[in-house]
């Protein structure tokens, strides 16, 4: 996926990342919207991204939609830090703190998990798109649905047990990025004890002791590949989650 425009860049069109940015077009607009929509390609490789190095002239970059790739956001106040794990259909704008919006200070520092791959969302890009708003109601719409995920994510972090909230972020992971198998949901996220430490808003010894718990009363279960496996059905209080259709 991806071609190069003769200078050895690699291009790539929003419509060839993501098949979703041509809902409701016909296949003529489509087809305009896919040349429009073409934009260069960053590849990320793992390890720290110092993404201040990532911004281009501001007049020129507005931001980046992750297609490929798996990258962890952490965000540290006073010595505590939360995690957030970002993959295909993300729209970040990593360098982005607006010290003005807040009096907390807060450390942000970008760790790429998988190999990436992000499409540049520049100031041409979104001239171009002018005579396409469906992309551009796509595009916002991803921001919204970023949000919403961080919001459940701080609805189960007020939970008072740490297994609880283990159990609830795994099956919130597992919705985006789970595989139905027949030993059950896996979740595959390089998601080591502290990680998952960082995203629920424990101490990593405390996560160690819950996920031993859980093991033992059937709840999940860690492949040799150190995937992460969920056993039985969502938690009663997820009920609607779209994966118990799945397991039923």
């Amino acid at each position: 996926m991806g071609t190069h425009d003769g200078v050895g860049i690699t291009v790539i069109s929003l419509i060839d990342a993501d098949p979703d940015f041509a809902e409701g077009l016909d296949p003529g607009e489509a087809e305009r919207a896919r040349l429009a929509s073409r934009t260069r390609v960053q590849r990320l490789t793992p390890g720290q991204w110092d993404a201040a190095a990532a911004m281009e002239p501001e007049v020129h970059h507005r931001g980046f939609l992750i297609f490929e790739g798996l990258l962890a956001r952490e965000v540290e106040v006073l010595g505590r830090r939360c995690c957030e794990l970002l993959g295909p259909g993300d729209v970040i704008r990593p360098w982005q703190w607006d010290p003005d919006g807040s009096h907390v200070q807060a450390e942000v520092g970008w760790e790429v998990l998988e190999p990436a791959r992000l499409a540049v969302l520049d100031h041409a890009l979104v001239q171009r798109l002018g005579p396409f708003p469906q992309l551009g109601v796509e595009l916002f719409s991803r921001g919204i649905r970023r949000a919403h995920a961080l919001a459940v994510a701080l609805a189960i972090s007020h939970h008072q047990r740490v297994d609880d909230r283990l159990l609830l972020t795994l099956w919130h992971l597992a919705e985006r990025w789970g595989r139905v198998t027949p030993e059950g949901v896996v979740v595959p996220l390089p998601l080591s004890h502290q990680r998952l430490a960082d995203i629920v808003g424990a101490h990593r010894p405390s996560v160690t002791t819950a996920m031993g718990d859980l093991s033992r009363d059937g709840m999940l279960s860690r492949r040799g590949d150190g995937d992460w496996v969920l056993h039985g059905s969502p938690p009663e209080r997820l009920k609607h989650h779209r994966l118990a259709a799945a397991l039923t």
